[in-house]
């Protein structure tokens, strides 16, 4: 078998602030593909280059299902209900066809509206409070919480503990186990009760549009749509909060991008586009995919049967495929990421990340156009323990 003899141990770099490890960039280089072994299940092969993790993501040849029949490599002691994430063409399309009624062009932007109004709303806010500000959990969460919890017709009081059984989908050591079981079950139970209630009361809620189409497909259960809706709940209000304060990091940290945005602000699409090319968060590359037959990537032989993790964070920063790519460069035109996957299982509410995103980073610079840090970067603090590493807080004056 080709690479390292002993599997090295993944994510690379563990601890510490967001940021890709350089080992990424040695890797591709002089073994793009190479073993490791992540906390939990069996080794795997890892996937560096662009073409490979594409190609790990679409070809047929790799398989999701088969992965829940496998010790498969995690982060998790237990591999979470991953629903639509742990499914193949052609069993695969039942349940995203479902979710794409959710984030059609159309609903997605009927929706601008309300992320402009929250966002406008916390800027408000902001800007009476005063200095200083923290964007983390004074905007980054209640913008994305809000949006959210508007989507699922979330009560304003119920909010809190929502935002907590939300957050319970992505931890990995950050909480107990049988916190995670209780705070995934109780949320579980929550959308199982608002699918029901919906099924007796129609709406044009989210959930409304999930019955909807559960109503028209008889081959999808109660409990699939149950646990569809719960997956991009979580979706939706974590990662996006995460990816939010840590976009706002990056312009923070990067002044003279910062300054040509606040200096052209129809650079926003473009900068989005950048940042999360630039500084995904993930601590490491999950959804392993079970080679179904032996092939080849980047030379090295795949076995039927043995997993590939394919590293977006990775292939987001190869020499191959972007200009100088650890250079941030909020005009960058050439820029096909993988930030939100690519294939069968690319990110269905992509479009409305990118509106929360596009709205909230538009807003900040729009209205205070000398913002910067209240601290030294140096002195942030970084929450390891989930899917991503979080920026505790970003304490912000103007």
């Amino acid at each position: 078998m080709t690479g390292e003899a002993v599997p090295r141990s993944y994510p690379f770099d563990p601890d510490g602030e967001a940021g890709t490890s350089p080992v990424y960039a040695r890797y591709r280089r002089e073994q793009p593909i190479v073993r490791v072994r992540m906390p939990y299940g069996e080794p795997a092969w890892l996937a560096t280059r662009h073409a490979d993790v594409k190609m790990v993501h679409s070809d047929p040849r790799f398989s999701r299902a088969l992965a829940g029949e496998r010790d498969q490599p995690r982060a998790f002691p237990v591999m979470p209900d991953d629903n639509l994430q742990g499914m193949d063409p052609p069993e695969h399309g039942r349940l995203r066809r479902l979710a794409a009624r959710v984030f059609t062009a159309h609903r997605v932007a009927r929706m601008r509206p309300l992320i402009q109004q929250i966002t406008d709303d916390l800027l408000d806010r902001m800007a009476q409070a005063g200095p200083p500000w923290d964007l983390v959990e004074d905007f980054a969460a209640p913008l994305t919480s809000g949006v959210i919890a508007e989507l699922y017709g979330v009560p304003p009081a119920e909010r809190p503990q929502f935002a907590e059984w939300a957050k319970a989908q992505t931890a990995t050591t950050s909480m107990s186990p049988e916190q995670i079981e209780d705070h995934v079950g109780r949320l579980q139970q929550w959308v199982a009760d608002m699918v029901t209630k919906r099924l007796r009361e129609p709406d044009d809620d989210l959930v409304g549009v999930l019955v909807d189409g559960y109503r028209q497909a008889p081959e999808i259960s109660e409990h699939e749509v149950v646990t569809l809706a719960r997956l991009m709940l979580a979706a939706g209000h974590d990662s996006v909060k995460y990816q939010l304060g840590h976009c706002a990091y990056l312009l923070l940290t990067h002044p003279a991008q910062l300054a040509r945005l606040v200096a052209d602000r129809t650079l926003i699409s473009s900068a989005v586009e950048e940042l999360l090319r630039y500084g995904k968060t993930d601590e490491a590359a999950v959804f392993a995919r079970y080679a179904t037959e032996d092939l080849e990537l980047s030379g090295v032989p795949i076995r039927a049967g043995e997993p590939v993790i394919p590293s977006r964070i990775s292939a987001n920063h190869d020499e191959r495929v972007f200009d100088d790519p650890d250079r941030l460069d909020i005009g960058r035109r050439h820029n096909p990421h993988l930030a939100f996957g690519f294939g069968p299982h690319h990110c269905p509410g992509a479009n409305l990340a990118r509106s929360e995103l596009q709205i909230g980073l538009g807003g900040l610079v729009a209205r205070f156009p000398t913002l910067r840090l209240a601290v030294p970067a140096s002195e942030l603090t970084w929450q390891n323990g989930g899917l991503a590493r979080e920026l505790v807080s970003l304490p912000v004056v103007w």
